[in-house]
């Protein structure tokens, strides 16, 4: 019957540049995606008139339609956000804020925002708005 000679070697398959290859490919799909900084999901009420805000040390602040608040992207509560401004305010890191509100977010939510903004001074304040098609 058929032996096998002693110099036979057995064949392997290599991982490593099987490995290497997925490794380089989930680099390079996490470089190219795009990440989103939203967590709020923000439907902006429609306006005919619309103002390009000032970019520069400009804190944005969205308002979801249940309530809650983002601060530049990052989740926070009200306090948090009061501390934030405060802090921004007093050291003049604020130049504007924009508040994202969804339109169909309580108004008494907004105006307390508004309030925080105010009381610590800040006087460039801007409602963001989604040009209405015409």
């Amino acid at each position: 019957m058929g032996r096998r000679a002693q110099n036979d070697e057995e064949v392997t398959l290599g991982l490593t540049p099987l490995i290497d290859v997925v490794l380089l490919l989930l680099v390079f799909y996490m470089v190219t995606t795009a990440f989103v900084d939203r967590e709020i999901d923000l439907q902006l009420p429609e306006s005919a008139a619309s103002a390009v805000p000032d970019e520069r040390k400009k804190l944005t602040i969205e308002i979801g339609q249940n309530g809650s608040l983002a601060l530049n992207g990052k989740r926070t509560t009200i306090k948090a956000l009061d501390l934030t401004i405060e802090i921004e305010a007093s050291s003049d890191q604020i130049k504007s804020v924009e508040i994202r509100a969804d339109k169909n977010v309580i108004h008494g939510r907004v105006i307390e925002v508004l309030g925080i903004v105010k009381k610590h001074g800040v006087e460039s304040v801007g409602i963001a708005v989604k040009q209405k098609s015409q």
